[in-house]
């Protein structure tokens, strides 16, 4: 009997050996796949934080060359041109100085930090750098340097002829990455942003100590040995830790961010445990595969949704761009027709008041066009004027219809707290997404109510006020009688994607898209609210003073008017080039009543073709610049080898603004959609530029 049991031990022993092996050597590769992930989901951060640290520097330099351009460098006349330089640092805060110097005198012109004067000696452009200048040509971004503060220079060269005469220089504070870095890890991992040095600009402890000085050995070796990697090292801290950092080819600053050694250290070590422990037997061994099967389930759904509601965002705004073109055709023909169909009613009332109103919908058709685009592409905000009494009545419909019947909306504007300094579309898409917040926050019904009044920074007690200057503000507050926040609900509402609602109920940006909103126009965002007490959004935004309506009409009545054909020796004729059958009839249509000779056909081959056969020369090509095979401006280079006096005005609806200046060159473009006085002055104005 002992012998059997022995047997029948020995029997299991062998029968689980194999089992429990290929287990611990499946596992093995598991966790070790899970490492390499944590490796490539941290270096990919790096690289995102370096792609927005770059982006964040091409701005700057976009600005710097609007300055080299003027025409003060031909003039010379430096004291107007200190004020207009002093307007452009005012428009980028953390700009501390612009400095411009003259490289065959070796003297500095201006220096922001100080009163406009005479010349000061050269001194902080160094031999190397200027010597880098001299050889490219093209801007420089250099590391920190410590002044009076921690500051980082950006270069840009200015030319005369082909060789260098001017340096434009603008010390950027290094909060600006600052900012950038804080915003892409927030509390989570130590990271930071060096320069080619291994100087600190940015780090998420300790900042305001360490912004300037040297970073760790391991750090500077890293950057030192490629562009990307992992590396094991230790913080000033003294925490040990893994990090990953990536290097960026063109400004040669590198984004580090660390990953806790047990998160990479764990995986291989639990691999050998897990195998050593095999022979304590399979069923145990099989209840913790169990176990971690079941939690890598549960992590990878997790990671499958989060991922899906990204790609989600990114398909809306591949979307909205791709069907700009169409959408923007469509439009066109609509306003230019309901525009003609307005004309010519003549004393009918009934026709243009319904002409009129089917205007205002197209026309608020392609505003929409242009909110929805803010998705597909980065854009600066559009400062000015807003008349928060017309822009409320103008939304007023569109707010009802996204919070329902089953909530009273009531809108109280302050006859002194009416107008502010902001961008109009994007303010307008910031009270909706409040407003939506709000129907969220009250699935019974309910009241949202909306209500500005002046408010002086001088007498406020607001904790999170003390960072704006001392002035006057205008306060929207948005209250609703829903739910409410819990405090750590509230403190963490406006982080990028952070929502409390469902999976696939929301994106969590509709607060963080109205924090940027009111920062970039100089105000702020506070929220108010407790639980079962509803909640009041309260933004600050810098008062304005609005043109006076019948001056502003006057003005714009002055400058786009319905212009017709000058007269002349011979009549003007236009080849007209569109692949969209209604735009391309709007357009010759309405050239023809303007007095134009007109023809008109649906292809750039086809267009080609007229221009080598015709016997008659075109004065003006008129041609829509996203067309299949052939654009515009590949069209209008060709045109020109046929007639090189041809003059050319391009037309498109295309969402990419960057690519559209990059082929045109110095072509005239008319946006769609356009009505038939649009229309007309381009066209005047292309014809008379170039007569």
């Amino acid at each position: 009997m002992r012998l059997f049991r022995r047997s029948l031990i020995a029997l299991g022993v062998a029968a689980s050996l194999p089992t429990v092996v290929f287990a611990a050597v499946g596992l093995f590769y598991f966790l070790r796949a899970e490492r390499n992930q944590v490796e490539k989901a941290t270096l990919e951060r790096s690289q995102t934080i370096m792609i927005l640290v770059d982006a964040a520097l091409r701005s700057d330099l976009v600005a710097l060359r609007v300055l080299s351009s003027s025409v003060y460098f031909e003039s010379h006349n430096w004291s107007e041109f200190y004020p207009r330089v002093m307007r452009v640092r005012d428009a980028n805060p953390q700009w501390a100085t612009i400095r411009l110097y003259d490289v065959d005198a070796g003297a500095e012109i201006l220096d922001l930090r100080r009163p406009f004067g005479a010349p000061q000696p050269m001194q902080l452009i160094g031999d190397a750098t200027m010597q880098r200048l001299r050889d490219t040509a093209a801007p420089l971004i250099d590391g920190v340097v410590t002044e009076s503060e921690p500051l980082m220079y950006a270069y840009f060269p200015v030319l005369s002829g082909q060789q260098l005469r001017y340096v434009i220089a603008v010390a950027i504070r290094p909060q600006e990455f600052q900012d950038i870095l804080m915003a892409q890890i927030g509390s989570g991992p130590t990271a930071a942003i060096v320069d080619r040095s291994g100087r600190f600009l940015a780090r998420t402890v300790n900042f305001d100590r360490r912004v300037g000085q040297l970073a760790t050995s391991h750090v500077r070796g890293a950057i030192g040995d490629g562009k990307r990697g992992f590396y094991r090292g230790t913080t000033f801290e003294g925490f040990s830790n893994y990090s990953a950092f990536y290097t960026s080819p063109w400004s040669g600053w590198s984004a580090h961010v660390t990953v806790a050694s047990s998160l990479i250290d764990a995986p291989t070590s639990w691999s050998f445990v897990i195998a050593g422990a095999a022979g304590l037997g399979s069923v145990l061994l099989g209840g913790v595969l169990i176990v971690l099967v079941l939690r890598d389930m549960s992590e990878r759904r997790r990671a499958e949704e989060t991922l899906r509601q990204s790609q989600k965002m990114e398909a809306v705004g591949q979307l909205t761009g791709g069907i700009a073109h169409d959408f923007n055709n469509l439009l066109t023909a609509i306003i230019g027709n309901l525009d003609s169909i307005r004309r010519r009613a003549g004393s009918d009332e009934r026709l243009q008041r319904q002409a009129d109103n089917a205007l205002e919908a197209a026309r608020r058709g392609a505003k929409l066009t242009s909110q929805l685009l803010a998705f597909s592409r980065s854009q600066r905000l559009q400062l000015a004027p807003v008349d928060l009494e017309t822009l409320l009545q103008g939304m007023s419909g569109l707010l009802k219809q996204s919070v329902g019947p089953a909530i009273e909306v009531t809108v109280t504007i302050a006859p002194d707290a009416k107008i502010v300094l902001c961008d109009a579309n994007q303010l307008e898409l910031a009270l909706l997404n409040l407003a939506v917040n709000a129907r969220d926050a009250m699935p019974e019904g309910g009241d949202l109510a909306i209500s500005t009044q002046r408010m002086a920074l001088q007498t406020a007690t607001d904790p999170e006020l003390p960072h704006l200057p001392r002035q006057d503000y205008v306060e929207i507050r948005v209250a609703d009688t829903g739910c409410g926040m819990t405090d750590e609900v509230r403190e963490r509402a406006m982080d990028p994607f952070f929502t409390t609602k469902p999976v696939g109920m929301g994106t969590g940006l509709g607060l963080s898209q109205v924090y940027g909103v009111t920062h970039e126009c100089g105000g702020t965002i506070i929220i108010e609210s407790a639980p079962g007490r509803g909640t009041t959004v309260r933004l600050l935004l810098p008062p304005a003073v609005l043109v006076h309506d019948d001056a502003r009409a006057q003005s714009e009545g002055a400058s786009s008017p319905l212009v017709q054909q000058a007269s002349g020796d011979r009549e003007t004729s236009i080849l007209v080039v569109d692949d969209d059958r209604q735009v391309r009839r709007f357009v010759s249509e309405s050239l023809r009543s303007l007095g134009y000779k007109v023809s008109d056909t649906d292809s750039a081959a086809a267009a080609l073709g007229m221009l080598r056969e015709h016997q008659q020369r075109f004065d003006l090509l008129v041609a829509d610049f996203a067309m299949p095979g052939m654009n515009g401006a590949e069209l209008a280079r060709l045109a020109k080898k046929h007639q090189s006096d041809l003059r050319v005005l391009m037309v498109s609806g295309y969402a990419d603004t960057a690519a559209i200046d990059a082929a045109l060159g110095e072509a005239r473009l008319l946006r769609k959609p356009f009505d038939l006085a649009e229309l007309g002055a381009a066209v005047a104005e292309v014809l008379e530029k170039d007569a």
